[in-house]
């Protein structure tokens, strides 16, 4: 019953913006940028608090927001963790288990609209800010980022070129933002005029075009040495596109996995951070 509910949503909202478009484009275009921008999902649930209650929690204001942090003391370097859309930091369990029996300093934060930070919109850019708020309070030696809050790290990283960062981690990171957009619209299959729309309202908005957010022109800027973490069988973020991303950022390297899918979320991959951390003392 859930999943025809939500293919009946879907067609219902499919059928609304198509009609609106074939009047006005821009009014379509605003309407899907909307529901692009709302996360559905990604707030903390019980089994999340149960675990983020063994960390300090510390709420940053930035941007307009109330930032949520999760702290873990440790001696060694401090490592920041992003999280991907509608997801939270719950969702680092794995890699946080990991990282403290090595003792490192962890911080995670919620991105805007997701786990305990506040705000009903999100976006790669708005989430960088907030990621530069954070990084700036507490200055890790070490950042990661998954999903979206890879694209938000990579931007961080060239467009701010933070000194205290030695290294980032980018897993499982769409290249750019019309890859989002060809995955947004690959669940609606709204028309093109619809899209086209949605495209401007994007310019209109931010001030720059569809094209103009893609890693591989942050890549080219970030001097900040990198590990780019992708598995071939991701159906969000391209494996292959996460190899000529490595290639253009000069100091990265490129691992890969297989089976894992998008979420990466597995022992063996925090393992392989760990290694590349300690390469950079």
């Amino acid at each position: 019953m859930r999943q025809f509910l939500r293919k009946l949503a879907i067609a219902l909202v499919r059928l609304q913006i198509n009609t609106i478009a074939l009047i006005s484009v821009k009014w379509a275009g605003r309407m899907a940028l909307d529901i692009f921008r709302t996360p559905r999902k990604g707030r903390l649930r019980e089994q999340d608090r149960t675990f983020l209650q063994g960390a300090q929690w510390e709420t940053i204001q930035a941007e307009g927001l109330d930032i949520q942090t999760y702290r873990w003391e440790g001696t060694g370097p401090s490592i920041l963790l992003a999280h991907g859309w509608e997801s939270n930091s719950g969702r680092w369990r794995t890699f946080i288990n990991v990282f403290r029996k090595k003792n490192y300093r962890i911080i995670a934060l919620d991105a805007p609209g997701h786990g305990a930070t506040t705000g009903n919109r999100f976006d790669a850019h708005w989430y960088a800010l907030a990621l530069k708020a954070v990084a700036e309070h507490f200055q890790p030696a070490f950042i990661v980022g998954h999903s979206a809050g890879g694209m938000a790290l990579m931007y961080y990283l060239s467009e701010f070129k933070p000194s205290f960062v030695r290294g980032g981690v980018v897993i499982a990171a769409p290249c750019s933002l019309r890859r989002v957009l060809n995955n947004f619209n690959a669940v609606l299959h709204l028309s093109e005029r619809a899209m086209q729309g949605m495209e401007i309202a994007i310019n209109d908005q931010f001030g720059v075009p569809v094209d103009s957010f893609n890693l591989y022109d942050f890549a080219e800027r970030n001097k900040t040495p990198g590990l780019m973490m992708y598995d071939a069988c991701d159906e969000i973020a391209s494996f292959a596109e996460g190899q000529k991303l490595a290639a253009i950022w000069k100091k990265s390297r490129f691992e890969g996995y297989n089976g894992l899918g998008h979420s990466m979320n597995n022992k063996a991959v925090a393992e392989e951070m760990g290694v590349f951390f300690e390469g950079l003392g």
